[in-house]
């Protein structure tokens, strides 16, 4: 009985049938037996009009085509075979007689098109048949096939074959690893060149062709090889060896190539197919080899008998080889990680789902840091399972990358990661890496990166750094290059300003530098026994670090070590819950101007702003006063008394009751109570006064006994109450500026 699909298909044929003026007729009609069986219809094709090149398939002027309609049908597609065999040479062409017209169904079929597009699809592989374009030139050739019975092996060669000089290669595929459904094979070995204790796959490899069909039984096979000039006693020599290495209840595997992989008109690469032989009869072919003599070669009478006795279990073979394969992340920023070296801090949610992602992406080698063990509340959200609880974050790390990809070369660095960048060896390996990911979310590591690195005199890869907010719905990174001034901690103080100073920066502003009131938001998973933490799902962390890592992918290949950047996200949970808020932002900076204090070994970082503000300034005063007459103003910034570092953010110039002459200059003070305010305010503390800055025109910038003796008033005053004050002093002119500083001490 006809399924309703398969009626409308034969209205639909019987249409075309009738307007075709006789292109197409219909023969016969076969109905379908049960309700789960196909409509076959037999029709006949004027093939005659088609025109006919060399070397294309040599139609009748009618041919007998049979279209089987699936009773699914539009939803599967039907179909179609010829009603012979005399075109199974042929590519597309498979079991002698069945045409494939589609290259991907699951894309190429469209079910709207019905069998309208079925047929139309017909004509186009007709006159592509006959004028020999069935694999035209640019297009990827259609392999052979080898048609696999029952459940067999999974073969994956791993490694690019060797080029077989004519008339053929023989030899081994190294036999890496298996399990009871897959076989990996790796490097390539000539027949003089196996180790007994190794475990290979015989091989042969043509420089030409296959049949499209390969053959189903050892004798066929052999008669297809004994016409490419590969005489009975090589597939032997090399079989035997294989069963000699072949390890008890395992089956041999036999590989056999030819050159018919790549795109047409293009160099050809080798196809591979696989022939598994059962493990009790290369155990048999193993003992005849034992047992063979001289004078009783018993070995090659049951090769011989084998041959005409047994029939080929062709393998599934399932491509891993970068010839032939092409990754199916190529174009994406996945692809900047492909054969790098990358360290990653700490193995928790952030970095144990970095390391999978780099696994995926062809990373080649990894050093992992971390010393917390597995529990079992982070199954949640991080990348482990529950037989890895109470193992080492590192250890589970390790080997969940290496399922992914057993090749990547692992370093594994059990230590408390504060403590080991104390180490000069340790940082230099650490170094050695292409990139650098902090995956801790630790201000102390973060504290000690830049404390280690202030004065490090030699080179350092790139520096990431990433963070996750409290509901895991906010993301926050940066990227240090060895050309701009700091790491983490300098940079996340730059991201902090970029959002103060943002109209739609303040969500990301006050998730990761909450206020007092706000600081507690994280939760206790454990109370009384665990850290605090953000909450978050698996789905949650895979989001925000991919998302991230693919945006540091665009910065890194851009291969510009002259810019820092930095990098906020939010990831709504619910119906948009922060109107006019964008759901990224993104900065990059270049170098600050850095100068040693030479009395008490602090570093001063200028930024470009500030430094551009004071030149403005000076400036200014040239043009209104003359060149030799002084001025100043006020610096802005902050102090680190660990890193000894000061960062000088933003220069005032001369408050309004400050005096100025030749001989020098006094800075006022009018207005900067309050500038001082509001930059607290806006920075939440990462800016505010740090000293004052003043001019030496035409002279060396080096402090004047008037300066010393400001120092000392101030210090003095009740009115200051710092333990520091920088002096920066800037001689020469606005257009050739000498900066020079001194911090004076409160205690000298």
């Amino acid at each position: 009985m006809r399924s309703g699909g398969q009626a409308w298909a034969l209205e639909q044929l019987e249409e075309i049938a009738d307007k075709s003026n006789g292109a197409l007729e219909i023969v016969e009609v076969t109905e379908p037996t049960e309700a789960d069986t196909s409509l076959r219809v037999d029709v006949l094709v004027d093939c005659s009009h088609y025109p006919q090149a060399a070397g294309g398939i040599p139609f009748r002027p009618r041919e007998r085509l049979m279209i089987s309609i699936p009773p699914n049908f539009p939803l599967n597609k039907p179909s179609l075979n010829f009603t012979h065999s005399e075109y199974g040479g042929f590519p597309h062409v498979q079991w002698g007689s069945s045409i494939c017209l589609y290259q991907s169904p699951e894309t190429e079929w469209q079910p709207n098109d019905g069998i309208f597009g079925f047929v139309l699809r017909m004509h186009d592989w007709l006159l592509a048949g006959a004028s020999n374009q069935l694999d035209p030139v640019g297009l990827p050739l259609h392999p052979p096939v080898a048609y696999q019975r029952g459940q067999y092996l999974a073969v994956v060669p791993t490694q690019n074959t060797p080029t077989p000089e004519p008339p053929w290669w023989a030899g081994y595929a190294k036999i890496t690893r298996e399990n009871d459904v897959c076989l990996e094979l790796g490097e390539w070995l000539e027949r003089s060149n196996v180790p007994w204790e190794t475990r290979v796959a015989p091989a042969i490899l043509l420089p030409g062709d296959m049949p499209f069909e390969y053959p189903t039984t050892i004798s066929a096979l052999k008669v297809v090889l004994e016409e490419r000039g590969i005489p009975l006693d090589v597939i032997r020599l090399i079989l035997t060896m294989g069963a000699l290495r072949n390890p008890d209840g395992k089956p041999l595997v036999f590989i056999l190539g030819a050159a018919m992989r790549g795109i047409s008109g293009g160099e050809r690469r080798q196809h591979l197919a696989a022939w598994q032989i059962k493990a009790e009869q290369a155990l048999e072919l193993r003992n005849a080899v034992l047992a063979a003599t001289e004078e009783n070669p018993v070995d090659e009478q049951l090769f011989r008998d084998w041959t005409e006795r047994t029939s080929i279990d062709w393998c599934t073979v399932l491509e891993d080889r970068p010839e032939i394969i092409i990754q199916r992340d190529t174009g994406t920023p996945a692809q900047f990680w492909r054969g790098r070296h990358v360290a990653i801090l700490g193995c928790g949610a952030i970095g144990s789902t970095i390391a999978m992602l780099l696994a995926r992406s062809g990373v080649k080698k990894l050093q992992l840091y971390d010393k917390a063990v597995v529990k079992p509340g982070i199954l949640v959200r991080q990348i482990y399972d529950r037989h890895q609880i109470g193992y080492t974050k590192i250890s589970t790390t390790r080997n969940n990358v290496r399922f992914i990809n057993p090749n990547i070369e692992i370093v594994e660095q059990n230590k408390n990661i504060v403590d080991m960048l104390r180490n000069t060896d340790n940082l230099n390996t650490l170094f050695e890496a292409d990139i650098v990911i902090d995956a801790t979310a630790s201000i102390r590591v973060a504290s000690a990166l830049e404390y280690y690195l202030r004065d490090w005199p030699n080179h350092y890869p790139p520096i990431m750094s990433m963070a996750i907010g409290h509901k895991a719905n906010t993301g926050l990174m940066t990227l240090a290059q060895r050309n701009v001034t700091g790491v983490n901690y300098d940079l996340d103080r730059r991201m902090k300003l970029e959002l103060a100073n943002s109209p739609n920066g303040h969500h990301l502003l006050e998730e990761f530098w909450p206020t007092a009131s706000q600081a507690s938001r994280n939760f206790q998973p454990e109370p009384g026994c665990s850290d605090p933490t953000f909450v978050g799902s698996a789905a949650d962390i895979v989001i925000l670090t991919g998302r991230m890592l693919n945006v540091a992918s665009g910065w890194l290949a851009k291969s510009d070590s002259n810019h820092a950047y930095g990098f906020g996200m939010y990831i709504p949970t619910a119906p948009q819950t922060i109107a006019d808020q964008p759901p990224e932002a993104e900065y990059s900076w270049t170098t600050d101007g850095k100068y040693a204090d030479p009395r008490h070994g602090y570093q001063i970082r200028l930024a470009p702003a500030a430094e551009a503000a004071m030149l403005s300034w000076i400036r200014k005063s040239e043009r209104q006063r003359g060149i030799e007459v002084e001025t100043g103003g006020v610096l802005f910034g902050q102090f680190d008394d660990f890193l000894k570092v000061i960062w000088v953010t933003t220069a005032s110039g001369p408050p309004l009751d400050s005096t100025a002459d030749r001989n020098g200059f006094v800075c006022g003070t009018r207005g900067v109570a309050q500038m001082n305010q509001e930059f607290i305010k806006r920075s939440l503390g990462s800016v505010t006064f740090v000293g004052m800055w003043h001019t030496h025109p035409g002279n060396a910038p080096d402090p004047s006994t008037i300066d010393r003796d400001a120092m000392e008033l101030l210090f003095d005053s009740p009115d200051f109450q710092g333990r520091h004050f920088l002096m920066l002093i800037i001689g020469g002119t606005s257009s050739a500026p000498l900066i020079a500083v001194n911090v004076f001490s409160r205690d000298e």
